[in-house]
């Protein structure tokens, strides 16, 4: 049987401007969590993350309802954190409750 090898992510997109951009997008905001997750509490890395950048709002991802409202009380110095990182300063906060955020473990 011949063995199939896999193919990244770039190469499944090639010459497709739109994913392409899908990609590019979901690479900066995950390196802009990557930057943000440190000014979290210990506690609430990985269960609560950037989700996106929708105009000049900065959405976040909560594990659960409760996590969400965690979120919401630290929303301010994770919006400060995110404009260190950004050109062009963002304004507010959303939080969403996206309950299967990568790495998380949902405990309250």
């Amino acid at each position: 049987m011949k063995e199939r090898l896999e193919k990244s992510l770039d190469q499944v997109a090639g010459d497709d401007r739109r994913l392409n951009m899908l990609l590019k997008a979901g690479r900066l905001f995950e390196e802009l969590d990557r930057a943000v997750q440190p000014a979290l509490p210990e506690s609430a890395r990985g269960m609560i993350q950037v989700a996106c950048i929708e105009d000049d709002c900065l959405v976040l991802a909560a594990a659960s309802p409760a996590w969400a409202s965690r979120a919401r009380l630290l929303a301010e110095t994770l919006l400060a954190e995110a404009n260190r990182h950004l050109p062009d300063p963002l304004k507010r906060t959303r939080v969403i409750v996206a309950e299967r955020l990568p790495g998380a473990t949902n405990r309250p």
